[in-house]
C-alpha cells in the first residue's frame, strides 16, 4: 500500500485516506460496508454503474449487488453469465489472487472488446463500454470485486492507481467483517446443534482437507462414503460432500448454509446422514454430523421379486422386528412369518435375516433416489 500511496497526488492521497477512515468507522456489518463502499468509491472514481460482483468460478455464474437506484435486470444477468468464462477480468483475476485493480483495456484493445460476443450480448444492452474491477477476495472458487462501469471514457491510470492503493486495506476490512459475522453465527449454531445431542465434529480446511476428527465422525463418514474410509484421517472430503461444502461457505452477503437450514443429507441402508457446516476462521471450519435410523415401507420394495405380503414382512424385518413382533403386527402366527421368510430368502438369493434386511434397505434407497 505504501508504494501505491507514494505515487498519488496529494489531493488523491487525502481522498483515499478519508475514504478508508470513513469505511472503517461506518461499517458495522458486511452489508453496511458494501453500501458505504459502493457510494464512497464512486465519489473517488466516477462510475455510471458500480456493483459488488460475486463470481462463482465453479458454477460460471455471478451475483450482483448494486448501489441504490442502480440495478440489472434478470435478462442482463443472464446475458453476463452466458459469457462468464470469456470475460477478460474474470479470467485475469481468477488467476491473479493478489490483484491488482484492472481495466478491460489492460487485457485487450478497445476494438477487440467492442467486437466481442460479450460486449454485443451484455455490455451494449446496458450501454457500457469501459469496465474496471477492484478485487476484494479471490480464491479457487470465487472472485469478489467492486466493479466500475462507464459508457463514454475509459478509466485513467491515476484512477486505477488510487483504487489499487486502497485495495488491500479495503479487502482486509471486508474479510474481517465477514469473519466476525461467521464467528458469531458459528458459536450460536454450535450451541443449538449440541443441544440436540448425537452430533459428531470434524475440523476441515476450506479446501476440503480434514485436520481433525473424532473417531465417531471418522467412522460415520466411512460408513456413508467407502472411499473416505480407504483414505483414513488427513484425507480430503468425498467429492459429493465437498461439492455441497463449497457452496455452503459464506461469501459476500450470504450466510452459511446452516443459517438457512440447508444441510447435507444422504440416505444409505436405512440410515440418514445429516451434516452442517459451521465456519471457524477464514480458512477452517467444522462439519457437524449425525446419523438417524430410517424405516422402509412395504410400498418402497416394489423392485424386489416378492409378493405384497412378503414385502410387508420384509419391511418389518428391516426395522429389526422379531418373528413374534411381525406376527402381532400382521395378525398371523410366528410360524407363518417364518414360512414367508423362507420364501423371501429363496427369491432374493440370501440365507439370513440380516442379508434380507440389507436388500430391503438398499431397495428403499433406490426408491428414494428415484422419487427425489
Amino acid at each position: 500500500m505504501a508504494a501505491g500511496l507514494a505515487r498519488l497526488a496529494e489531493r488523491d492521497l487525502r481522498v483515499a485516506l478519508r475514504t478508508l477512515q470513513s469505511l472503517a468507522e461506518q461499517s458495522a456489518s458486511s452489508a453496511s460496508f458494501v453500501d458505504t463502499a459502493l457510494d464512497q468509491l464512486t465519489g473517488i472514481v466516477a462510475s455510471e454503474l458500480t456493483t459488488l460482483s460475486i463470481c462463482d468460478l465453479a458454477q460460471g455464474t455471478r451475483r450482483v449487488i448494486g448501489r441504490r437506484g442502480e440495478a440489472l435486470s434478470d435478462a442482463d444477468r443472464a446475458a453476463f453469465d452466458r459469457h462468464f468464462r470469456e470475460h477478460p477480468l474474470v479470467r485475469f483475476h481468477s488467476t491473479h489472487p493478489g490483484g491488482p485493480t484492472r481495466r478491460v483495456s489492460d487485457c485487450m484493445s478497445a476494438g477487440a472488446f467492442r467486437n466481442s460476443a460479450l460486449h454485443a450480448d451484455y455490455y451494449r444492452r446496458i450501454g457500457i463500454n469501459y469496465v474496471m474491477a477492484l478485487p476484494l477476495c479471490i480464491d479457487d472458487a470465487n472472485v469478489i470485486s467492486v466493479v466500475f462501469n462507464r459508457s463514454r471514457s475509459d478509466f485513467r491510470d491515476g484512477e486505477r492507481a488510487v483504487l489499487d492503493a486502497v485495495r488491500q486495506p479495503l479487502a482486509a476490512i471486508y474479510r474481517n467483517l465477514i469473519a466476525c459475522e461467521n464467528a458469531g453465527t458459528g458459536l450460536k449454531s454450535i450451541g443449538e446443534l449440541a443441544a440436540d445431542g448425537g452430533w459428531h465434529m470434524m475440523r476441515v480446511t476450506l479446501a476440503g482437507r480434514v485436520l481433525d476428527a473424532s473417531p465417531a465422525a471418522t467412522r460415520l463418514l466411512g460408513r456413508f462414503f467407502p472411499e473416505y474410509a480407504a483414505g483414513g484421517r488427513q484425507a480430503r472430503l468425498p467429492a459429493s460432500l465437498f461439492a455441497w461444502f463449497a457452496r455452503s461457505r459464506s461469501w459476500g452477503l450470504e450466510r452459511p448454509a446452516l443459517d438457512h437450514g440447508q444441510s447435507f443429507s444422504l440416505s444409505h441402508l436405512g440410515a440418514r446422514l445429516t451434516i452442517h457446516f459451521v465456519p471457524d476462521r477464514e480458512d477452517t471450519g467444522y462439519l457437524l454430523m449425525r446419523s438417524d435410523r430410517l424405516t422402509v415401507g412395504a410400498d418402497e420394495l416394489g423392485s424386489l421379486p416378492v409378493t405384497d405380503r412378503e414385502r410387508e414382512v420384509l419391511a418389518l424385518v428391516a426395522a429389526g422386528k422379531t418373528n413374534g413382533e411381525i406376527g402381532a403386527v400382521l395378525a398371523v402366527s410366528a410360524r407363518t412369518v417364518q414360512k414367508h421368510l423362507e420364501h423371501i430368502f429363496q427369491k432374493l438369493g440370501v440365507e439370513t435375516r440380516t442379508a434380507a434386511a440389507v436388500r430391503a434397505l438398499a431397495a428403499g434407497d433406490e426408491h428414494a433416489a428415484t422419487c427425489a
